[in-house]
């Protein structure tokens, strides 16, 4: 075999080499990504309660949750190893909401948005907790989820949702009580499941 026959199969070789080893970069990368895009769907709203125990403000406790992610993507790529990725979010989360409070303006906030008896663990818990509720409360038919957030949210009477949607006050009734119906339901699979897990 020639010496410039050799030359072109080795650099073939080193090219071959190099797109190889950039996909398999790239499909850690991706696998990485669909792993990461799945513990966002699963610890996105649970944190994002959580940090509205802090910062009383939903657009702001978004905002902390959003960056908390965002820093700890750069921190996985960046080839750091997070044991337990859980307990890193929710720390991260919880730095960002102090860091949030002690905002000018933001002097005034109860020196503790949660109950004082509440420790680290039950917080979390309890805004896991409220995340399931309010994914159920997502998962009610349309109108029966409007009925019961301007009635429960909103403070709306009965009388005041019937006017303002074209029902009567019979039709609110009854979905209002289909409503907590289901969400009775799906609370005690909440707590059994808390419970049977603790």
């Amino acid at each position: 075999m020639s010496l410039q026959r050799w030359a072109k199969i080795s650099a073939y070789s080193n090219i071959h080499g190099k797109i190889l080893k950039e996909f398999s970069t790239f499909a850690a990368i991706m696998n990485s990504l669909s792993e990461f895009e799945m513990n966002f769907r699963c610890y996105y709203r649970p944190l994002t309660m959580y940090a509205l125990r802090y910062t009383e403000n939903i657009d702001d406790a978004e905002d902390i949750v959003q960056e908390a992610f965002v820093d700890t993507w750069h921190k996985l790529s960046g080839g750091n190893i997070i044991r337990n990725l859980k307990a890193y979010l929710y720390q991260t989360v919880r730095n960002g909401c102090l860091d949030y409070r002690k905002m000018p303006g933001k002097e005034e906030m109860q020196e503790d948005c949660a109950e004082p008896e509440m420790n680290g663990e039950e917080r979390i818990i309890r805004s896991e907790r409220d995340a399931q509720l309010w994914t159920a409360i997502d998962g009610l038919p349309k109108e029966r989820k409007r009925i019961f957030l301007l009635a429960k949210r909103d403070g709306l009477t009965y009388q005041e949702i019937a006017d303002e949607l074209g029902l009567s006050v019979k039709t609110v009734e009854h979905q209002i009580s289909a409503a907590l119906k289901t969400l009775r339901r799906i609370a005690v699979k909440i707590y059994l499941f808390l419970t049977l897990t603790a």
